[in-house]
């Protein structure tokens, strides 16, 4: 095989053995790049569902020891309110590892999907896709430095 040259525009040099070591450098940065991805939707994730900047209904609710407590909705759009904790803390994400990396985002709560889709009496509330798409530039940004800094 023949030595592959890659002339940095700062002026630095690597030399690699063969094509098929950029290719495992590469997968490595990509696993990389998606797994700090990840971590930044969760960031953003977190940030959206504890904003106190929601437009919903206001609700008064009691607590366990009777006390009257105001809570503000999310409106249609808006990534859903922080009540209990339980939907914020059940994000996940998992980088496979496989042949082809694959980065799967979700949530475990049993009610995430009448939230992000919505029902027919309750308009949508996407928390994950409002964080990805916040989220894209720095998902762009991973992938470019993750993979750059690998090869």
């Amino acid at each position: 095989m023949a030595n592959i040259e890659i002339v940095n525009p700062a002026g630095g040099r690597r030399f690699f053995k063969s094509a098929g070591n950029i290719q495992a450098r590469t997968h490595f940065g990509i696993e990389k790049a998606f797994w700090q991805s990840g971590k930044d939707i969760q960031g953003e994730f977190n940030k959206q569902v504890l904003a106190k900047n929601k437009t919903g209904r206001i609700y008064i609710r009691r607590n366990k020891a009777g006390a009257r407590r105001r809570h503000r909705a999310s409106a249609p759009g808006e990534t859903p309110a922080n009540i209990t904790g339980f939907y914020r803390k059940s994000f996940g994400f998992v980088v496979n590892q496989g042949v082809t990396p694959q980065l799967t985002i979700g949530n475990s709560a049993e009610y995430a999907g009448f939230l992000e889709l919505g029902t027919s009496r309750m308009k949508a509330r996407p928390g994950l896709l409002n964080s990805i798409n916040s989220s894209q530039r720095d998902i762009i940004r991973n992938l470019t430095t993750d993979i750059l800094s690998e090869i």
